[in-house]
């Protein structure tokens, strides 16, 4: 391979080394109008010049130069020195592998000059200058074809464009027809962060493909390689490792341990194949050297297979794209934290002077929520105060006095949303919890009728005011005490009450999310109870990034290595204990309580963690 441009020396050279170009006269010698073949050899050989063969110049082959002849050769010298004029260029343009073009590109250069000249009809004296604009020209044409057929550079166009439209897909949310969501966008750092990933596998599906649909088969291989896990990438070399290890028997003889060690090694190789970086024996398998080196620390058939079995065990159960998400997030998060850390949960109190009241219904007339009807008036108030307090004219101002505030510290409110909207829907459960029943007199008690203590409009909106400046100094200043422990006030719910497509899930007409806002709402049924167990288990594994993202901050900032396997476990487990908790069965009428599913499950997984990583600080200090 050529390491550049060298230049073009078709039509040889006339400056002597002293830097004298040499002219018509100089070759003739004898003055009659021609130079001979002995004349022009005569001259190159006191000059020492490196030049052409005199037959290049002989344009008639009648064994002589004229003048005209001669004045040929100079112009194509002055056309050959402003292509050479351009070395730096060329070489720059085709570097690296485009190296490989460069005798083509001098071949077709060459032939320019002469076509160039043979059909050039302006005048003479414009000639060289004509030529260096068309040369320009030229050269971007002969570049750009050379380029976009060159095999290589086709395919990194394939590659970009397939990188383009993942990233788009990335973060970007999608409906179908129906207006259900059909893709959830993730941030554009972790999308970055994520086509960084598949970009390296891009590479290596290119190196070894042989199909015929490059863009195709090349996008559908990243989508499967960042949407599946380790384990399941590794499913069918898995099952077929164990069964060749079944087929050998409890005991592996000297005999069988060399096949053991082949089998282990094609298990290996596809690790390899599919981009899964495995350690073996405390080395870490990327090439088929690394695994014969690996092997060969293995003196018995039980300590091999002891393991191989770690490794399958240790194989991820976290997608690429879901790791990647949750590594993006919390870095972010400790970006945002460091501006945060140094707030103080009493300067985010909202001031209650601030807000325009007479946007809430009933709040300056003394309006009292209704209690008219048979029983149930507690219900019944509390619905409409809820109403009240839900609504867009309470609670975007009190979000635009927290918003103003953060800007001003440089904070985004991204960084307290979701602690904002858990506050402020547990603030509405405890101001309703408030609300106490107290029953007249014995007539109305005989018609079963009641009303509540503080129902009027303007003193459950002023207790919830105080109750949520409560609330929110409290959340800030237990995120901003430790860095050290897990902030689930941080964690967005919204996200539980979704299917996989991302669409609300509805329970007899009322959006899921409506129901885990509020505290012990239960839903009896006395059928399809399974489909309970079913929603409970997608409200969880819906919130798995969020709690994968916590885990993995939580980890870092206690100095313990997170290991997603453990997380796996911890999740799945406390995941049975809130579908336990929140679904029950009954003799006659079960029960699901949407709320109880969620808090079962992550006191359930806070403990579990919180415990594992304890012991593993623990074992890090004794070693």
């Amino acid at each position: 391979m050529s390491s550049g441009f060298n230049g073009i020396n078709q039509f040889g050279n006339l400056t002597t080394q002293n830097g004298v170009k040499l002219k018509f006269e100089d070759f003739d010698k004898d003055g009659d109008g021609k130079i001979s073949a002995e004349e022009y050899n005569q001259v190159l050989e006191e000059t020492k010049l490196d030049s052409v063969e005199f037959s290049s110049v002989d344009g008639n082959s009648d064994k002589t130069i004229s003048e005209e002849e001669f004045s040929t050769w100079e112009r194509k010298l002055e056309m050959q020195a402003a292509v050479n004029d351009m070395a730096g260029t060329i070489s720059t343009d085709f570097s690296g592998e485009l190296a490989s073009y460069i005798p083509q590109l001098t071949s077709e250069l060459k032939d320019f000059i002469n076509e160039f000249y043979n059909n050039y009809t302006g005048d003479p004296a414009n000639m060289l200058e004509s030529f260096k604009e068309e040369l320009a020209v030229k050269y971007e044409e002969l570049k750009t074809n050379i380029i976009e057929n060159d095999p290589t550079t086709i395919a990194n166009n394939v590659k970009s464009g397939v990188l383009d439209s993942i990233y788009s897909n990335l973060t970007t949310t999608t409906l179908n027809t129906k207006g259900e969501v059909t893709n959830e966008a993730i941030g554009e750092n972790a999308a970055y962060a994520l086509l960084t990933l598949l970009e390296a596998e891009a590479d290596n599906f290119i190196k070894n493909y042989n199909g015929n649909n490059l863009a195709a088969d090349l996008e559908a291989h990243l989508k499967d390689y960042m949407n599946q896990t380790d384990a399941q990438k590794m499913e069918g070399a898995t099952a077929a490792y164990q069964k060749a290890v079944q087929s050998f028997g409890t005991y592996i003889d000297s005999s069988e341990f060399k096949n053991l060690k082949n089998v282990a090694k094609e298990f290996l190789m596809e690790a390899i194949t599919k981009g899964i970086t495995i350690q073996l024996a405390g080395t870490n398998i990327k090439t088929e050297a690394a695994i014969t080196s690996a092997l060969s620390k293995f003196t018995d058939a039980t300590s091999l297979k002891e393991a191989m079995q770690n490794v399958i065990d240790s194989l991820s159960d976290v997608s690429l794209k879901d790791q990647t998400v949750a590594t993006q997030n919390a870095a972010d998060n400790a970006e945002a934290d460091s501006k945060f850390s140094t707030i103080k949960g009493s300067e985010y109190q909202v001031d209650p002077l601030l807000i325009n009241y007479s946007e809430i219904p009933g709040y300056n007339d003394g309006t009292q929520y209704s209690t008219k009807g048979k029983s149930g008036a507690e219900g019944r108030i509390q619905e409409q105060a809820r109403e009240t307090l839900e609504s867009d004219t309470l609670k975007l101002q009190i979000k635009e006095q927290i918003m103003t505030m953060l800007e001003e510290a440089g904070v985004p409110f991204e960084k307290i949303e979701n602690v904002f909207e858990n506050v402020y829907n547990n603030t509405i459960n405890e101001t309703l919890d408030e609300i106490t029943i107290r029953k007249t007199n014995h007539k109305w008690i005989k018609r079963r009728m009641t009303f509540a203590s503080n129902q009027d409009v303007k003193t459950i909106v002023d207790n919830f005011i105080t109750k949520f400046n409560t609330n929110i100094e409290k959340a800030i200043d237990e995120m901003n005490a430790s860095n050290k422990d897990m902030d689930l006030i941080n964690i967005d719910y919204s996200a539980a009450g979704k299917d996989e497509n991302g669409n609300p899930i509805e329970i007899d007409g009322v959006d899921l999310n409506t129901l885990v806002k509020k505290e012990g709402t239960t839903i009896k049924f006395t059928f399809n109870e399974n489909y309970y167990d079913g929603v409970a288990d997608t409200m969880i594994t819906n919130l798995k990034p969020q709690f994968m993202s916590l885990a993995m901050a939580y980890c870092e900032a206690n100095g313990v290595e997170f290991d997603s396997k453990v997380f796996g476990t911890i999740f799945d487990n406390a995941k049975e204990v809130g579908i336990n908790a929140g679904t029950k069965d009954g003799h006659f009428v079960a029960t699901f309580n949407p709320k109880t599913v969620i808090n079962s499950f992550q006191e359930e997984f806070t403990k579990n963690l919180t415990t594992w990583l304890e012991k593993e600080k623990s074992e890090a200090e004794k070693s």
